[in-house]
């Protein structure tokens, strides 16, 4: 097979790997200063036939947080396989940080039909130094896996901080409200490999994971007022979780997984509640003649952070479940909502209206110092990523309701439209084993 050939056939599996996902990613800025890679394509030591690349699927994974540009094969001066065929100096002409190598080899012990082990090697091109060898096994049958895996791997060696390119989506999908269909939907980090996991001929908002990843957490109207249900993702088997009169909504694990955080009105007006998930027990935290809801738990599960408007405006509040003591975050603007703790609980993400206009923002807790983070209008829903760096959110453009996201620095930023109709309330899921 010629080169041309061969590169032409990966652009297919390339445009084909998109033709049935729900969303689809598109970069709309990228780093200024990216780091340069260069991933060689990985050789099979077996008779298989694949539809796609390890290669071209990590080179896809890395370039779309859009910290890394990726060096493409046609423009590699060699393809070492081994410590003995790698020349430090091809790669520093080539103006390249980073080279990634190995090879996949069948499981011949293995019981399942297709298993490989794929070994890689990660080299620091300037200090002229291997930085990391894996092993990783899995299924040909599945190379999106396998990729997501490794390059989740080159990642943490590269930045030190754990990839997300193995963790998952939720999102509300509305493409077909007219027929009264809501779906739920579950997908890869980059709107790949979508399937629904809920489908009802009622509304589904306020989507939320578990933070083992085994389960979901959402409310739905089809018993003709507003519940919350609890579902897990391998079986479908789900549970309404103690209903109460009036509203029941806004669902928020505890890091912890014992509790739900949840918005109940059984006393006329809308408090912050916790849920204990084994005794069933609901037990009252905020009380208070304005309307509390939104709440998150921090990483650490001592604190909650919720919307309420008791000063006159949606502002973002704050409760210490170790004394219930309640502070105010926001200060700027007569618009603050949806609050998030990034995981590391030294900011908040949340939505900000800045002259008519609803934006994405930062809070640093401890400085007070807002940053605004998108220049996209109405924007809403913000989710953050496990590992803290990129924050995902729903908002228009032209019209369109899609979803987006941008890192925590403001670098770079993605579109994810649906190839089917609107997204919205997108919820990031925690690592996933």
């Amino acid at each position: 097979m010629t080169v041309k050939k061969f590169f032409f056939l990966i652009l297919l599996v390339f445009i084909a790997s998109f033709i049935n996902a729900e969303l689809r990613i598109e970069i709309t800025k990228g780093s200024n200063d990216p780091i340069n890679i260069a991933i060689v394509p990985i050789s099979l030591s077996m008779d298989i036939s694949i539809d796609s690349y390890l290669h071209e699927l990590i080179a896809n994974d890395l370039e779309f947080i859009g910290e890394y540009k990726i060096l493409p094969p046609s423009q590699m001066l060699s393809f070492p396989s081994s410590e003995n065929e790698l020349y430090y100096r091809d790669w520093r002409l080539l103006n390249i940080d980073y080279l990634i190598f190995g090879k996949a080899e069948s499981i011949s012990a293995s019981k399942l039909k297709n298993n490989i082990e794929v070994t890689y090697f990660i080299y620091d091109i300037a200090r002229e130094k291997r930085l990391h060898k894996a092993y990783i096994k899995g299924s040909t049958n599945d190379f999106k896996s396998l990729a997501h895996g490794i390059s989740d791997s080159i990642y943490k060696e590269i930045t030190g901080i754990p990839g997300i390119f193995s963790t998952k989506i939720l999102y509300v999908d509305g493409s077909d409200y007219l027929n009264e269909e809501y779906l739920l939907r579950i997908s890869d980090f980059d709107g790949g490999r979508d399937k629904v996991l809920v489908s009802s001929n009622a509304p589904i908002i306020s989507p939320t994971w578990s933070p083992d990843g085994q389960s979901v957490a959402y409310v739905s109207f089809e018993l003709g007022r507003s519940n919350i249900y609890v579902q897990s993702i391998l079986s479908g088997k789900r549970q309404l979780i103690k209903p109460q009169e009036g509203l029941n909504s806004s669902p928020d694990w505890s890091s912890n997984g014992k509790f739900l955080a949840a918005v109940l009105s059984k006393n006329g007006n809308s408090d912050i509640y916790k849920y204990h998930l084994k005794k069933k027990v609901w037990t009252r935290l905020t009380e208070h003649y304005g309307i509390d809801t939104e709440p998150d738990w921090s990483s650490n599960s001592k604190r909650i952070v919720f919307t309420s408007n008791r000063s006159g405006s949606p502002q973002i509040y704050e409760i210490n479940l170790s004394n219930n003591k309640i502070k105010r975050l926001t200060f700027k603007g007569n618009y603050n909502a949806r609050a998030r703790y990034l995981p590391d609980g030294k900011s908040i993400v949340y939505v900000h209206r800045n002259n008519g206009v609803f934006h994405i923002a930062r809070l640093h807790l401890k400085s007070g110092i807002m940053d605004i983070l998108t220049d996209t209008p109405l924007d809403e829903s913000p989710t953050i990523s496990p590992n803290g760096n990129l924050i995902m959110y729903a908002t228009k453009y032209d019209g369109v309701s899609l979803l987006a996201g941008i890192s925590v620095d403001g670098e770079t930023s993605f579109f994810l439209p649906s190839t089917k109709g609107e997204v919205r309330e997108p919820a990031w899921s925690p690592f996933l084993n």
